[in-house]
């Protein structure tokens, strides 16, 4: 056939091979315009039951009826998270793949494990803080204190000589009254438990005399003679104890020691789904219904961008390193 026969230039030649080769470049993205197009996932690295379980169903529910797609929670405990957390980190990053962090594994065991099989700010991307719980500073009944002042004169009157609980070795209780040490001086006995049940079961029954505990848990004793509320955690006072002074406020100055809870995704994951994820998790966080249960858990809604939750994991990693170094704490 001769070029008359078959009349195409060069431009057509290219017009026909760009048409072929555009619906591949579209493909992806279309796909993401879609997205979700099918169930997701939600890690949460700790055993059901209990508060951080509770929470991830309840916003894998919220999540599922604002994207039309069944949102599942799959627990994956062990290893003081890092079971879960590395199967997070090695899930696909296509937006169906999501885990529930909280401090202790987002922040705590980068720094407390040498060798831990995942990186929190290299393997995950930030997708928003989601809440967060102040603590308490508890005393036993038998404690001759009865305010935070009071407290820290009688520490000093003995020094090594008061003990404290916490829900074990490097938990976040344990971390926050060695910040709470370092800022105040004091010298404190450290008593560890399997858990915060145990320990404030002994701290009522005075085998121990103070300990930071989640604020949730102490509430029920606020206005009981088992034990005595001497401040909490947070920047302001709490609105459901809001005749608890905050630490700072009782002598402490600039103290502050809050967990926090946020969502992670696989590094890598697409920006239409981190973005879109952002803005239900936020929409769903702001529902009268929805804050209603976490105040009943004595949790904070929370709410950020991606990028200040990466900086709150950054900062935080910082002072636990820095706490941990100071006290020699190890892993168990």
């Amino acid at each position: 056939m001769t070029p008359e026969q078959f009349p195409i230039d060069r431009r057509s030649c290219l017009g026909l091979a760009l048409a072929g080769f555009l619906p591949g470049l579209a493909g992806p993205a279309a796909a993401q315009e879609r997205w979700p197009e099918r169930p997701l996932q939600l890690i949460a690295p700790i055993a059901a039951g209990g508060l951080t379980d509770a929470l991830a169903r309840m916003l894998a529910s919220g999540l599922s009826t604002r994207l039309g797609q069944q949102v599942v929670v799959d627990n994956r405990p062990g290893g003081a998270g890092v079971i879960g957390m590395s199967a997070a980190a090695r899930s696909p990053a296509d937006g169906y793949h999501l885990v529930l962090v909280y401090q202790g594994v987002a922040s705590v065991n980068p720094v407390l494990y040498p060798k831990l099989p995942y990186d929190t700010l290299r393997d995950f991307a930030p997708v928003a803080q989601v809440a967060t719980f102040p603590m308490a500073l508890v005393a036993s009944s038998r404690v001759q204190a009865a305010d935070l002042q009071a407290f820290m004169a009688l520490a000093r009157s003995k020094p090594g000589q008061l003990s404290y609980a916490s829900a074990g070795n490097a938990t976040t209780a344990h971390l926050t009254m060695e910040l709470f040490k370092r800022r105040t001086g004091l010298q404190l006995t450290h008593i560890p438990y399997k858990g915060e049940a145990p320990a404030l079961n002994d701290l009522i029954g005075g085998q121990v005399d103070v300990a930071f505990s989640s604020l949730g848990s102490v509430l029920p004793h606020l206005h009981s003679d088992r034990l005595k509320l001497l401040g909490v955690t947070s920047a302001q006072r709490t609105p459901l104890a809001p005749e608890l002074p905050t630490i700072a406020e009782a002598g402490v100055t600039g103290f502050q020691s809050v967990g926090w809870y946020a969502v992670l995704a696989p590094a890598g994951t697409p920006a239409v789904a981190i973005e879109r994820l952002n803005r239900e998790l936020l929409a769903i966080l702001a529902e009268p219904g929805m804050r209603t249960r976490l105040a009943a858990q004595a949790i904070v809604p929370g709410g950020s961008s991606p990028e200040a939750l990466r900086q709150r994991i950054t900062e935080d990693t910082e002072r636990w390193r820095k706490v941990i170094a100071d006290a020699g704490i190890k892993a168990d």
